[in-house]
């Protein structure tokens, strides 16, 4: 596949003169239609690249990975040309992790980093994950999805569930439970936003925004939308305005 070309992602907005590249990825079993929406929010000088997942719509053909860090190199080394640039990274609940792990193969393969990391409903890498194990029978990670507040409990009844979503969540969720991020931990050089829902349980304190320094070697900043875990859906207008302002003013970045 030549470099010149774009792949991995779906429902983009994509053009040579855009001042920067916003690469979004969605959480385990999502697709990318999920930032969808986002393209009428987001100031057309930024692109939008979301991040469409192996097994899934037009990339069905491609395998599933066993690592993020597998999967994160593999992703870089396919869309060279998102990396060259300018861009920013987003990263909403797991995805961040995958997103994390993007940031660090560019700046090893390509010596480029993200101007700046969005962290979406995503504790720190170096928090204690979502889901302590796999042993889960289908019913029960259906539970645990829906008391996480990942799905809501009317999708997870729809036949479209169990046949469709279901195998991609274990099989994300698989590779994400085998992640563990480098001790000591890798820095990424630059500066990080959290964004998240003022009702999300997992930001009950602060500490899961506070861990993110960890991980960078900027600032840590955050905004609280009104809602859960999927703040997004009720707030893309308000969330595509502060992306926009975010990304397209250079002292709010540093």
């Amino acid at each position: 596949m030549s470099n010149s070309q774009i792949i991995w992602t779906a429902h983009e907005r994509y053009t040579e003169e855009a001042d920067i590249t916003l690469i979004c990825f969605p959480y385990a079993g999502g697709s990318a239609t999920y930032f969808a929406p986002l393209k009428s929010k987001i100031d057309k000088r930024i692109n939008i690249c979301p991040v469409l997942y192996p097994g899934r719509e037009k990339n069905m053909k491609i395998p599933f990975f066993d690592t993020i860090k597998k999967m994160a190199e593999q992703l870089v080394l396919d869309n060279e040309k998102l990396f060259r640039k300018r861009y920013a990274l987003m990263g909403h609940c797991t995805g961040s992790l995958i997103a994390y792990e993007t940031a660090l193969a560019a700046e090893r393969i390509y010596g480029t980093r993200p101007e700046v990391f969005i962290a979406s409903s995503a504790p720190a890498p170096s928090c204690k994950q979502f889901f302590d194990d796999m042993n889960y029978t289908d019913d029960q990670l259906t539970d645990q999805l829906i008391n996480s507040h990942m799905i809501d409990r009317s999708f997870a009844e729809n036949d479209m569930f169990s046949s469709y979503y279901l195998p991609l969540i274990k099989k994300d969720l698989e590779m994400h439970m085998r992640y563990r991020p480098h001790a000591p931990y890798k820095k990424m050089d630059t500066s990080v936003f959290v964004m998240y829902g003022d009702e999300d349980s997992l930001f009950s304190d602060s500490e899961p925004i506070n861990r993110w320094s960890d991980h960078i070697t900027g600032k840590v900043r955050s905004m609280a939308f009104h809602g859960g875990h999927f703040y997004l859906d009720k707030n893309r207008e308000q969330a595509g305005q502060f992306i926009s302002d975010l990304l397209l003013d250079t002292e709010r970045r540093k």
